[in-house]
């Protein structure tokens, strides 16, 4: 009488690593863009919170709009954003005036 052996063969697991790849393939790119447009987004929000602060130091201390205040006029413990935001994809921001808008040194994040 023979005895049967339960397992996979080569054969199998080799189709299943093949899929495996497949949708490896397919995921990752995809997720590189997800995770690019997040950066852009999050960017973007942060440098409105800058030009909302820009606003209101120009409002409270009767400023020119062509007026560029300085981080210490906007960042700080008791000022109108408690730190200055970091782009999450490493650039720095430049306030600019009153009246422009605050600037990424990442170039995909300019508008």
């Amino acid at each position: 009488m023979k005895t049967r052996h339960s397992g996979f063969t080569l054969i199998e697991i080799m189709i299943v690593v093949a899929i495996i790849g497949v949708l490896a393939a397919i995921a990752i790119p995809n997720l590189n863009n997800a995770i690019n447009k997040a950066r852009t987004e999050a960017c973007a929000a942060n440098r409105h919170s800058i030009d909302g602060a820009k606003m209101q130091w120009a409002l409270d201390h009767k400023k020119d709009l062509s007026e560029v205040p300085t981080d210490a006029d906007l960042f700080g413990a008791s000022s109108y954003l408690e730190h200055k935001p970091d782009c999450p994809a490493g650039g720095a921001y430049e306030l600019r005036a009153v009246e422009e808008k605050c600037r990424c040194s990442v170039v995909k994040h300019l508008p």
